[in-house]
């Protein structure tokens, strides 16, 4: 049997590791999707536990935090109709001239709030 030739086996090897080129591509993105959902797991159990004790222990230190947190984080109307409690954000624009400021931010004296 004749020996293949240098530019042959070279062919044949680079198509080899194109192949496990793919493989590890394709076993990296199954890895990332996993991770992506088991963080996204962990956030909805998070959630839904932070939420329930919220709702049943809303005058709790815990509870008063959580609120202060999703009035200055839940910023777009769209999102604040999740929440039935936060005060709509036409009212807090309407307190500072027109531009909603999230709550709980403080500035120096005398500066403008951040852009949002």
């Amino acid at each position: 049997m004749p020996r293949p030739r240098t530019t042959d086996r070279l062919l044949l090897l680079r198509q080899k590791r194109d192949q496990l080129d793919a493989q590890l591509k394709a076993l990296e993105a199954r890895k990332k999707q996993a991770e992506r959902k088991a963080d996204t797991r962990r956030k909805v159990i998070a959630g839904a536990l932070a939420l329930e004790h919220f709702a049943k222990n809303r005058d709790s230190e815990f509870g008063r935090v959580m609120f202060r947190l999703l009035d200055e984080y839940v910023v777009r109307p769209h999102d604040r109709l999740l929440f039935p409690d936060l005060p709509e954000p036409q009212a807090a624009a309407a307190d500072t001239g027109g531009e909603f400021v999230r709550a709980g931010r403080e500035t120096a004296a005398g500066a403008p709030p951040p852009a949002p």
